[in-house]
């Protein structure tokens, strides 16, 4: 019976622990408003990467990453915003961040 119950919670926890952020799209909207032909794909800065492939994979890990981050921290604010605090954030580029928030929710939302 107590196996049972162990099945039954981890099913229910799949089940509930939904992703809130579409990883792919989220990815695709970030590599649009970074520029398609940058010579940093997807505003990759913080590592070296080979190639377009490995940057859209280190993308990917941070949105996933930042997702746990944003749904621990109580979402406060919208995703896109707390991403854009990580990837673009304010104090490296004011009129930057506030252009990457815009352009990544317009394209994230398409």
């Amino acid at each position: 019976m107590k196996r049972f119950t162990i099945i039954a919670a981890m099913l229910l926890l799949a089940v509930t622990a939904k992703a809130e952020i579409d990883l792919q799209r989220m990815a695709d909207a970030i590599r649009v408003a970074e520029g398609i032909h940058s010579k940093h794909p997807y505003g990759v800065l913080s590592v070296k990467v080979r190639n377009e492939t490995e940057a859209r994979q280190v993308c990917l890990r941070s949105i996933a990453n930042n997702e746990k981050r944003w749904l621990a921290a109580g979402r406060t604010n919208s995703f896109i915003e707390f991403m854009a605090d990580r990837w673009c954030p304010v104090a490296s580029d004011p009129v930057g961040h506030r252009n990457w928030i815009k352009n990544v929710t317009q394209y994230y939302q398409r």
